[in-house]
């Protein structure tokens, strides 16, 4: 759905991948409790004007944002049930007012609800919210990316791990949003790390989802390279999703952000997926799917980039693989092909994509960074069978010699150098021999 994007996620998806809470073990979440009656207030899922003062820290959110992000987690089950109702009944179900996402969701709980809503207590939220070691930032702060405003139905909140104004600091470079399948095959693995590593070596912010696959080998690139990494994940920004990622989760969230309109404590559930890709596909400039098969969430966030008027890239997969189906489809419907970062810095910096927002110099000195050794992919970033190709390649063998000395037959060996083009690592000679590709 082009609203809200609660449409049930593919089997693609990660649901069942519940997450992990990865705060530390003296931290605990405040539970919002009842207070004292008042009115109800509701509001649509829009801006409008800025509150009155409030306080500024690690819950830079007003009142009314963080009641709302609360009310979504205290309804996210509803919604969960609302996905096998018929489409129409979930089409721009984010963009409700509080009163009304409550009539549409709470059913015999309605009162209980709007009892709660009257009720809120603002300060118990923020100190959940920073017990949990989070930032939170609605969208009145300045904190708030600019970007998911353009969303008909942008977050009330952003929770933050890894601090507010770092989030900021990243949101003032260039932003890629790179994902595909999770399971990923050899090839979309080393071409996703590379991707990150070249692009985050070049100063572009490299958002993704933490999933398995392809989405947490961007990330492990893009840390090889730097700190330019933002997760956005479909639960609590405060755990780790999938649980067999909570080390990756603590790498990004100590050197870059990991993000969610979640609150506190919401665990992952099947429409927090397609959600959570509307709000990866607002955040980046160009979005570029490595692999991905039909269906496929990566395929939701490229349509929500559509939507938006975002750049849609795609890196070419085998036609004979059922795996690359969705990617390759996006090339043929007019994606860009993108056969490495210099191809993405292209599509941010050249003409028609953003040349305005850094100088040509600029420009030329982030391609240069990304083609430099600290982002191209290094043999120790290869399956052992690539790197006794390349390994035999560097000597000096002929085609039919690589195979023997590789170990490898004819089909695996064609496979193997047309990767290894293609991640830049050899190339072809006038005669159409390979050799190591230059630096």
């Amino acid at each position: 759905m082009a609203g809200s994007g609660l449409s049930g996620a593919s089997e693609a998806e990660e649901t069942g991948h519940g997450g992990v809470d990865a705060r530390p073990a003296s931290s605990g979440a405040v539970k919002p409790r009842p207070a004292s009656r008042g009115p109800v207030e509701a509001r649509r899922a829009s801006p409008g004007p800025r509150p009155g003062p409030r306080p500024h820290g690690a819950a830079d959110a007003c009142s009314a944002c963080l009641r709302r992000g609360e009310l979504l987690g205290r309804l996210a089950p509803r919604i969960a049930d609302l996905l096998e109702k018929p489409a129409e009944r979930r089409q721009g179900l984010l963009e409700l007012s509080d009163e009304e996402l409550i009539a549409a969701l709470a059913g015999k709980r309605g009162d209980q609800m709007r009892r709660w809503l009257d009720g809120f207590e603002p300060a118990r939220a923020r100190t959940a919210v920073e017990s949990s070691g989070l930032d939170a930032a609605c969208r009145h702060s300045q904190f708030y990316p600019r970007p998911l405003l353009r969303l008909p139905d942008p977050p009330a909140v952003l929770y933050v791990a890894g601090g507010i104004r770092r989030l900021e600091a990243l949101m003032s470079e260039p932003v890629a949003t790179v994902v595909g399948g999770r399971g990923g095959t050899a090839y979309a693995l080393e071409v996703a790390a590379a991707l990150g590593r070249g692009l985050a070596a070049a100063g572009v912010t490299v958002v993704s989802g933490l999933a398995l696959g392809v989405d947490g080998a961007v990330h492990r690139g893009a840390l090889r390279a730097g700190d330019s990494v933002l997760a956005v994940l479909a639960c609590g920004a405060e755990m780790a999703c999938p649980r067999s990622h909570l080390d990756l989760y603590r790498r990004v969230r100590a050197r870059g952000v990991v993000v969610s309109e979640l609150p506190v404590g919401v665990r992952p559930m099947r429409w927090s997926f397609p959600a959570r890709n509307r709000i990866m596909a607002a955040l980046g400039q160009i979005t570029v799917v490595v692999e991905a098969g039909e269906p496929s969430g990566s395929l939701i966030t490229a349509g929500f980039a559509t939507s938006l008027g975002r750049g849609v890239g795609a890196v070419p997969g085998l036609v004979t693989s059922r795996k690359g189906m969705g990617s390759n489809r996006l090339l043929r419907d007019g994606a860009t092909v993108i056969r490495g970062a210099e191809d993405v810095l292209d599509e941010l910096f050249g003409v028609g994509a953003g040349a305005d927002d850094v100088s040509s110099a600029e420009a030329a000195r982030r391609r240069a960074l990304a083609a430099s050794d600290l982002g191209a992919p290094t043999p120790e970033d290869l399956d052992a069978p690539l790197r006794r190709v390349l390994e035999a390649v560097e000597a000096g063998q002929r085609l039919d010699a690589i195979g023997r000395v590789a170990g490898l037959p004819p089909g695996e060996v064609r496979a193997a150098l047309g990767r290894l083009e293609l991640l830049g690592l050899v190339a072809r000679d006038r005669l159409g021999l390979y050799e190591r590709a230059a630096g």
